[in-house]
C-alpha cells in the first residue's frame, strides 16, 4: 500500500510567516489568543506525528503533501489518501481524487473542528488503520460543472455558492423561464446538506443520494428545490462560483452558462451516516 498523507499548517504557522503587520501585532499583544494558537498547533502537529509513527510501524510507504501542493501531485498513484487537519483539508483533497481511490480524514483537533467527513483523530487513528480492511466506508456523490458546455473546476463534494464577489451587491441569473436578484444561488449536494445549507434552514438530503439542493439566497420566504441538474444563465458582470468554501473559486459572467449534474463519486472512510445522524439528533 501506498498513502498520500495531506497535511494542512496550523493558524499559528500561517500567522507567524505573515508579512501582515496587523496580524503581527494581534499575534504578539493578545497573549490568551497566542496561547491558544500555540496550543492548537502543538495538537495538530502532535496528530500528525502519530499518523506517521502508524504508518511506519505498519511497513506503510507514504508520501507527505502540503495541501497547497496538490496540484504538483498525480493521487491516482496512491491506494489511500489519508487527510489530518479538518473537513477544509479533506474537501481540497477531495478535489484532486478523480477515480475510487478511498479517502480517509483525521481530524486534527477535533476540540475545534468539526471534522464531518474525518472518521478518526490522533486517540483513534492507530486502532482504526490496523482494521481499515474492516472498516465501514460510503460512496458519496460530487457534483461535475460545465461552463458554456465545457467540462471546469473539480468534482464538489460539498457546495457550491454562485454570487457576486461583493457581498453588499446584488446577483443576477436566470434559470429556465425565471429570472432572479437576490444573494446568490447557494448548491449543497447531500453530502453537504448538513453543512451551509442546513443552517439557512435547508432539510438535508439522503446522504448517498445523487441529487442536490438549490436555495435562492436573500429572497423573503425563498424555499430550497431539489434536482439532479441545473442550468443557470449568468446575467452578472463578474459572477464568481465558489466551490467547496473560499479556496477555489471560477468566474461566471455576464451572457455565460453554468451547468451542473451529477458527477464522479468518491469513496470515504468511516461511518459518516452514524456521524451525521449524531448531528441531526442535536437539533431535533
Amino acid at each position: 500500500m501506498t498513502v498520500a498523507l495531506i497535511y494542512k499548517k496550523s493558524a499559528w504557522e500561517l500567522f507567524s510567516d505573515s508579512n501582515d503587520t496587523n496580524v503581527s501585532s494581534f499575534i504578539v499583544e493578545e497573549e490568551s489568543q497566542r496561547d491558544l494558537l500555540q496550543e492548537s498547533d502543538l495538537i495538530q502537529k502532535n496528530t500528525i506525528t502519530s499518523v506517521e509513527n502508524t504508518l511506519l510501524a505498519n511497513e506503510i510507504a507514504y508520501k507527505k503533501i502540503y495541501r497547497s501542493s496538490l496540484n504538483q501531485y498525480n493521487l491516482t498513484t496512491f491506494d489511500l489518501i489519508i487527510t489530518v487537519g479538518g473537513d477544509g483539508t479533506f474537501l481540497e483533497a477531495s478535489h484532486h481524487i478523480k477515480d475510487d481511490t478511498p479517502i480517509l480524514g483525521v481530524n486534527s483537533d477535533p476540540t475545534r473542528s468539526v471534522g464531518f467527513f474525518c472518521a478518526c483523530d490522533a486517540d483513534n487513528f492507530k486502532d482504526f488503520f490496523e482494521t481499515i480492511s474492516t472498516q465501514p466506508k460510503v460512496s458519496l456523490n460530487r457534483l461535475s460543472l460545465f461552463i458554456n458546455e465545457s467540462p471546469t473546476g473539480p468534482p464538489v463534494l460539498n457546495d457550491i455558492l454562485f454570487a457576486n464577489p461583493n457581498p453588499a451587491a446584488t446577483t443576477r441569473y436566470q434559470i429556465k423561464n425565471d429570472s432572479y436578484r437576490n444573494s446568490g444561488l447557494l448548491i449543497s449536494t447531500a453530502a453537504g446538506s448538513t453543512a451551509w445549507s442546513f443552517q439557512e434552514g435547508v432539510n438535508p438530503l439522503p446522504l448517498e443520494s445523487e441529487q442536490f439542493k438549490l436555495l435562492h439566497r436573500g429572497t423573503r420566504n425563498s424555499k430550497s428545490t431539489t434536482t439532479s441538474s441545473v442550468l443557470i444563465h449568468s446575467l452578472t458582470r463578474k459572477g464568481t462560483i465558489f466551490i467547496d468554501g473560499d479556496h477555489c473559486s471560477l468566474p461566471l459572467s455576464i451572457g455565460q452558462q453554468l451547468e451542473i449534474r451529477s458527477g464522479i463519486p468518491i469513496i470515504v472512510m468511516g461511518d459518516i451516516n452514524k456521524k451525521r445522524a449524531e448531528f441531526l439528533n442535536r437539533y431535533d
